[in-house]
C-alpha cells in the first residue's frame, strides 16, 4: 500500500513502464533525482518496483553491468541532494507511476505533475492507497 511521505519530506515514485527492462527502470531512476535537483528539493524519498534498481542505487560498489554507467551517474546525483532515500515497493503499490509511465508512450514525451494529479489516474490513485 501506498504512504504519505514523512512530514518535511517529498516522496518520488519512479518507473520505467515505457518499456519493460532495467535499463529503462533506471533511467527513469536517474529521471527523477535530476528533477528533485532541478526543483531543489531535499529529504526526498524514492520509490521504485524495480529491486534490482534500488539494489544498484544503495550499493557502495562500482556496478560494472550494463546499466551500470546510469546507475554510478544517478548515485553521484543522489550524493547533491540532503536526506536521500531509495526505496523498493511492490508492483501493486506503484500503479500510479505505472500508468503515468504508459501514459507517456501514447502522448510521446515526459510528462510531470505535482500537487494534483490527472483526472485519468484517480481510480489507480484510490487503488494504490488503498490495497
Amino acid at each position: 500500500m501506498w504512504q504519505l511521505p514523512h512530514e518535511n519530506s517529498t516522496k518520488i515514485n519512479v518507473d520505467g513502464a515505457w518499456k519493460p527492462g532495467t535499463t529503462e527502470e533506471a533511467l527513469a531512476a536517474r529521471t527523477g533525482t535530476i528533477l528533485v535537483m532541478e526543483r531543489g528539493y531535499q529529504n526526498v524519498v524514492f520509490e521504485s518496483d524495480a529491486l534490482q534498481i534500488v539494489i544498484a542505487l544503495r550499493s557502495h560498489s562500482i556496478d560494472r553491468s550494463v546499466i551500470g554507467p546510469v546507475v554510478e551517474d544517478t548515485k553521484s546525483l543522489l550524493t547533491q541532494i540532503t536526506g536521500e532515500d531509495f526505496t523498493h515497493i511492490r508492483r501493486t503499490a506503484n500503479g500510479v507511476a505505472h500508468h503515468l509511465a504508459r501514459f507517456t508512450l501514447h502522448i510521446g514525451d515526459s510528462l510531470y505533475w505535482f500537487e494534483e494529479p490527472p483526472d485519468f489516474i484517480y481510480d489507480v490513485l484510490y487503488e494504490d492507497c488503498n490495497s
